[in-house]
């Protein structure tokens, strides 16, 4: 993961951390995206 990644991550959890409801789990799918750029998506279904 490159730099800009890593920090773009870094701002969605401290979104994440301050919200809840419908927002919070629109930041949450959008930290599994990252992570499932890169390839090691380990959702549970």
């Amino acid at each position: 993961m490159d730099v800009e990644k890593q920090r773009e991550l870094i701002r969605l959890w401290n979104r994440l951390r301050k919200v809840e409801g419908p927002a919070a789990e629109e930041i949450r799918i959008q930290i599994l995206e990252m992570f499932g750029e890169r390839g090691t998506s380990k959702r549970a279904a």
